[in-house]
């Protein structure tokens, strides 16, 4: 239930930003060359949004599988090999977002004091994108590491071992 509710929310956050970004950067066009006029903020906010989309649209990636991978040497192992490499590998990534976010973290303060040129914003506010990203993609990795520990050998109707 929880990982339905945040999944939701992730799912309408991005919706909402993909929104914002084609309306401002519709306007933008229609202005600067219908009316000779220009936004100024429309450049700015559609980096920053794009920068949300993409720390939130990983963690949907992480929950759906949809992450790049090259199994071509991780099948050639037996199930049981397979299965502690696929957890090491996750873990792994997750060592690595914890950095990633603790790192966020330690400079966010820092961010407070910088503005954004044309949004007259704290930059703050868009490099909380960093860590929210992390903690989302670390949660979405836990239910996959469940899920690999959680399988048995079970070969797929061609004769293939699952893939994960």
């Amino acid at each position: 239930m929880f990982y339905r509710w945040m999944s939701r929310i992730v799912e309408m956050s991005i919706f909402f930003c993909a929104v914002v970004i084609v309306t401002i950067v519709t306007a933008e066009v229609v202005l600067r060359y219908g009316f000779s006029h220009s936004l100024i903020f429309t450049e700015e906010l559609s980096r920053y949004l794009m920068v949300w989309i993409v720390f939130l649209g990983s963690a949907l990636a992480i929950r759906d599988g949809s992450h790049i991978n090259i199994n071509f040497l991780i099948n050639r192992f037996s199930w049981k090999v397979r299965k502690w490499v696929l957890v090491a590998a996750h873990l792994l990534s997750v060592a690595f977002l914890v950095v990633v976010m603790v790192e966020g973290i330690r400079i966010l303060p820092q961010q407070f004091h910088q503005m954004c040129v044309t949004l007259d914003l704290p930059v703050f506010y868009f490099y909380l994108a960093i860590p929210v990203g992390c903690v989302l993609m670390i949660l979405f990795m836990l239910p996959v590491i469940k899920n690999v520990l959680k399988k048995s050998e079970v070969l797929e109707p061609e004769g293939k071992q699952p893939v994960c």
